[in-house]
């Protein structure tokens, strides 16, 4: 009696789930699997259709092993270390994160493979050298004494410039692994995300690094650059321990004493001293009060300005154009 075609259906799919399970617990390797899937289609009456399954599955997992083998191969030569960069930390080796703090920490050597992309391959992570008279500098090192030089010019102290460049370059793993890649370099990469770029570099000098790239710099969105270069110095008001770069945004609730605005008054007053009548108390403080307002609103525009580069932007990341650093420059 001929089954329903319904029912052959099931019962060829119930003895193929069989079969893939069997072979499954008699292999110890993916070749193992699919020879003996290949040896239940011989000595099994399955039906045309069932057979091209097996067939299909098959060439997924061959496709599926030589892939597996590949990015293998790929993982093996990333975090193999590359001995110009010295010391290698490998047990932080695909830990973006961990490798950062170890390299901020030590000051000195790399780790090899420290984060991976399937469209960039290994990225090292290296402490590198500042910039020289002989050398663009590159690396870590490089971004440090870029970055922290940049706040200096903006009123830190040398300890809140170290401080905030750290904070700043702590976002780099999380760049490199959500991040997208911008356009195609010979040589170099950029990856964006949000208002921040962090640029790869697959040359120390002009020695190209094999299936290796290497972190050179770190870029913000051009306006913000922009303004980190003309922006006026910060006021001895951010100078000390309780307004550091953290707590910018944050109001003032600690009004300096009168007498700095009085000395600038008179200092102010000095050249028509001879000409004019001394003020009243009262005309007095309401020139000291139309001066703090004047000062108050000059730091809000300060602020203002500051938020803009520590919010991250929600804009389109596209807006960049790509800052490349001297060592870029051919």
């Amino acid at each position: 009696m001929k089954l329903p075609k319904a029912l052959n259906e099931a019962t060829a799919g119930a003895a193929l789930k069989y079969h893939i399970k069997r072979a499954l617990e008699r292999s110890h390797t993916i070749s193992d699997f699919s020879k003996q899937l290949e040896l239940s289609a011989k000595n099994s009456q399955f039906t045309n259709n069932t057979l091209k399954i097996i067939e299909e599955l098959n060439n997924g997992i061959k496709q599926a092993s030589e892939e597996l083998k590949e990015k293998a191969s790929d993982l093996e030569r990333a975090i193999t270390p590359l001995k110009e960069f010295g010391k290698n930390y490998p047990e932080f080796a695909l830990k973006p994160k961990e490798a950062l703090e170890k390299l901020l920490q030590e000051k000195n050597g790399q780790v090899a493979g420290a984060a991976y992309r399937d469209d960039l391959g290994g990225i090292d992570f290296v402490w590198g050298k500042p910039k020289t008279k002989d050398s663009n500098g590159y690396g870590l090192a490089h971004i440090l004494e870029k970055r922290e030089k940049q706040y200096k010019e903006l009123g830190l102290t040398t300890e809140q410039a170290k401080e905030r460049t750290n904070e700043l370059l702590k976002e780099i793993p999380n760049i490199l692994q959500k991040g997208f890649k911008e356009g195609d370099m010979p040589g170099y990469a950029a990856i964006v995300l949000n208002n921040s770029k962090v640029i790869l570099s697959k040359f120390k000098g002009d020695n190209e690094l094999k299936n290796h790239y290497m972190i050179t710099s770190f870029e913000m969105d051009e306006k913000v650059l922009r303004e980190l270069e003309t922006i006026a110095p910060l006021s001895n008001d951010y100078r000390d321990g309780s307004r550091s770069i953290s707590n910018l945004n944050e109001p003032n609730l600690i009004q300096n004493p009168l007498t700095s605005q009085e000395d600038l008054l008179k200092t102010q007053e000095k050249p028509q001293k001879a000409t004019q009548e001394p003020l009243s108390e009262q005309a007095k403080a309401e020139k000291l009060a139309k001066l703090e307002s004047e000062k108050l609103e000059s730091e809000q525009e300060f602020l203002t300005s500051y938020q803009i580069f520590l919010k991250e932007a929600k804009g389109n990341a596209t807006n960049f154009k790509l800052i490349r650093p001297k060592a870029l420059k051919r």
